[in-house]
């Protein structure tokens, strides 16, 4: 995805470390081009094995998508389109690694 000049961090993390309904989430410092990406520990899902690491990619490459996207501008209105113009780029890129 073009990120190598990110000092990129992936971490699991339990689920009260995250919001609500969440399977993970991104922070980064787009000076400092650091950031690190929170997923939800296996401990807290109830897929099968295979099922929930499919999901810990999809939430990675999720997260790695607003990292693409970081240096637009953002704001509490654009939130919502936002989450699915990313849903929707993340999938395309999930079903492109699967060819």
């Amino acid at each position: 995805m073009s990120l190598n000049d990110w000092d990129l961090r992936v971490q699991i993390v339990r689920a009260t470390e995250l919001e609500p309904k969440t399977l993970g989430n991104i922070h980064w410092d787009t000076d400092t081009h650091q950031a690190t990406i929170d997923v939800l520990s296996s401990y807290d899902y109830t897929l099968s094995t295979p099922e929930m690491l499919k999901d810990m990619e999809m939430t990675i490459v999720h997260e790695m998508v607003h990292l693409q996207l970081a240096t637009l501008p953002r704001s509490e209105a654009t939130r919502v389109e936002e989450e699915h113009a990313v849903n929707r780029i993340a999938g395309a890129l999930m079903a492109l690694s699967k060819h």
